[in-house]
């Protein structure tokens, strides 16, 4: 039995289209379908290397500007020391030609509340004192420089002056600090 020649080349055609159907066409899916999501896992280690690179240098920034750091941590220290504020008031108002008749704390309260962070450890808070001081005009004037020129931030809120005809004259002052 002989076959004929054009009907064996299109049985032998219609057998590879169905083995290229059936056996290649599936792996060149499966083939196509790595090679996307080979793309997107390169993409999503990029934006990642990428960001962690950000992190890297920005801390090494930080760490290049540690004195700045420091200088705005005094600024706004964490804790509302007390003690040392109170002393700090205290000397360079005696620096500067004052004396100190009363310091006490006026009152405290809690401002700028962070609703994204959630956490009591992100709110300012603010600090006033009251200062009765005696002295001239000049000494006072040199001491709220010297507040301004401090690495603390202080606010003078209010200043009233007494009433007496001569020097030394007699100041109140309601100062405002902050802290975490």
């Amino acid at each position: 039995m002989q076959i004929d020649r054009p009907i064996a080349i299109a049985v032998t055609f219609f057998i590879i289209l169905l083995l290229i159907f059936f056996l290649a066409v599936p792996e060149y899916n499966t083939f196509k379908q790595l090679r996307t999501e080979f793309g997107e896992k390169k993409a999503e280690f990029n934006a990642e290397f990428d960001y962690y690179a950000a992190i890297t240098k920005t801390y090494f920034d930080l760490q290049s500007r540690q004195d700045d750091v420091q200088k705005i941590d005094d600024a706004l220290p964490k804790n509302a020391d007390l003690g040392n504020t109170i002393y700090f008031l205290q000397e360079t108002a005696n620096e500067n030609g004052l004396i100190v008749k009363n310091l006490f704390l006026s009152k405290s309260s809690l401002i700028g509340v962070n609703a994204n962070a959630g956490t009591a450890g992100n709110n300012i808070k603010d600090i006033f004192f009251s200062m009765s001081l005696s002295g001239d005009y000049e000494s006072l004037e040199n001491f709220i420089v010297s507040l301004e020129n401090s690495s603390r931030i202080f606010e003078v809120t209010s200043i009233s002056f007494g009433s007496e005809s001569g020097p030394p004259y007699n100041f109140s002052l309601q100062i405002k600090t902050h802290s975490y």
